[in-house]
């Protein structure tokens, strides 16, 4: 039973699905940073109760996704550059630990895989219409396979976190500008480290990788904010 939120709730939990589609939705910005999520409609949309969703949505605002309001009101997070900075910064130094994990582990089939996917990014580029959406998917299965070449679970699912709150952001802010998309060249300088089995410098080409990230958004968003204040 397919839903308009665009999820499949046939083999999930109900609060499951109402959880992933939620949060699926805010990640690749179909859900506007600081919008009203309606509990009623959501249920609606999605097929389970009112509750259920309330519950989901308590998942959310847990998780960094949605901000939980007086009188039983959810918005999605709004947009705020200082948290947007203590989030990347964050990210950007747990990305780095990573990296230098992932060097001790690597082997000659993970390299091949990571050419693999980023070579993947490089055939969405090629396509006579360009899949933003897909082009961000394809970067996404790259960072993860990096984190899980670290063999550290629990920092790959808080990495999983911050990364997915950052692609809120990037859908709303940077990929409807055709800005700082992924692209094969970004990855060259970090597959050539981890190639090289050099932990510093896998961990700072990640590092960059991600500030590169940030810096663009919090351009972006002193760019377009006196344009919202009239």
């Amino acid at each position: 039973m397919q839903h308009a939120i665009g999820i499949n709730a046939n083999f999930k939990t109900r609060e499951q699905a109402a959880y992933e589609g939620i949060r699926s939705a805010i990640v690749d910005g179909r859900l506007e940073q600081g919008s009203l999520l309606n509990v009623s409609r959501l249920a609606d949309e999605i097929g389970v109760s009112r509750i259920t969703v309330a519950n989901a949505l308590k998942r959310l605002s847990g998780e960094g996704f949605v901000q939980l309001r007086p009188h039983k009101e959810a918005i999605v997070m709004p947009l705020d550059p200082a948290l947007i900075r203590e989030i990347y910064l964050m990210r950007a130094e747990l990305e780095a630990l990573a990296g230098r994990e992932l060097t001790l582990h690597i082997t000659e089939g993970d390299l091949v895989e990571l050419h693999r996917l980023n070579d993947k990014i490089a055939a969405i580029w090629q396509e006579p219409e360009l899949d933003v959406r897909a082009l961000r998917a394809a970067d996404l299965a790259f960072h993860r396979y990096l984190r899980t070449i670290s063999r550290m679970e629990l920092l790959s699912r808080t990495l999983e976190n911050l990364a997915d709150r950052c692609e809120g952001y990037r859908a709303r802010l940077l990929d409807a500008r055709f800005r700082v998309l992924p692209s094969p060249e970004r990855h060259t300088e970090l597959l050539a480290a981890i190639a090289g089995r050099d932990a510093e410098r896998t961990a700072e080409a990640l590092r960059r990788h991600i500030l590169n990230g940030m810096e663009a958004l919090l351009e972006q968003i002193n760019e377009t904010e006196p344009d919202e204040t009239n």
